[in-house]
């Protein structure tokens, strides 16, 4: 791990609040006991062929933490999300040195709003945590789409459907790619994204997840 990616890994634990990320009550490494215990393991699954790395199922109390991250302004949680995911996992996706985390990218609408980009913090995070780069700008999303959380499996795949393009001035061709995001639930945004990593000659190896929903 270089110097870069040991300092960026050691910027998120030092900023890691001295709380649990799903309940609020004080706990040293990011989440407490009671909390710790209830998290349930993530089925195992995959998208279009690649697997889906999750720290846990989405169910209590990690949606909690979740739902605090994304829409109680607490970009500072996302160390301690990003933490719950195996570094051995992350090592199994990211063995080739050219591994390149890309975040499912939010539309500057979406990002004005909320004033931070959660999956791309936590691409960040976990990049740092293997000791490979991130890209926030490999991926750009062209157009506002709804909330996906507001609508069904078909509504989801339509709203995201040509929503997505890769960025320019990142060379994708051939290149590993771990695409990150916060949930995968019926994998309609992952799965748009790994169609355009693919289109630009991307090799997309895992999709890396705080949660993840049975199928």
């Amino acid at each position: 791990m270089s110097l870069f990616t040991r300092a960026g890994s050691a910027l998120f634990d030092l900023l890691a609040p001295l709380e649990c990320a799903a309940c609020g009550q004080p706990a040293a490494h990011g989440y407490c006991g009671d909390c710790r215990r209830l998290l349930v393991a993530a089925p195992a699954r995959d998208l279009e062929g690649v697997p889906v790395l999750a720290a846990a199922a989405y169910a209590a109390p990690l949606d909690a933490a979740i739902h605090r991250y994304k829409y109680g302004s607490r970009p500072d949680l996302a160390g301690a999300l990003a933490g719950l995911l195996p570094r051995a996992a992350l090592a199994g996706a990211s063995g080739d040195a050219r591994t390149l985390f890309v975040p499912v990218p939010l539309h500057r609408s979406r990002l004005a709003e909320r004033g931070y980009d959660q999956s791309a913090l936590l691409a960040s995070a976990l990049a740092a945590r293997a000791g490979r780069p991130a890209s926030a700008r490999a991926l750009c999303r062209t157009r506002p789409t709804a909330q996906q959380a507001r609508l069904d499996e078909r509504g989801r795949a339509q709203n995201v459907l040509g929503a997505f393009s890769a960025g320019g001035g990142t060379a994708l061709a051939q290149r590993p790619v771990v695409l990150v995001d916060d949930v995968v639930t019926t994998g309609a945004t992952a799965r748009a994204c790994v169609h355009t990593l693919r289109a630009a000659g991307a090799r997309v190896v895992a999709v890396a997840c705080v949660a993840s929903t049975p199928r």
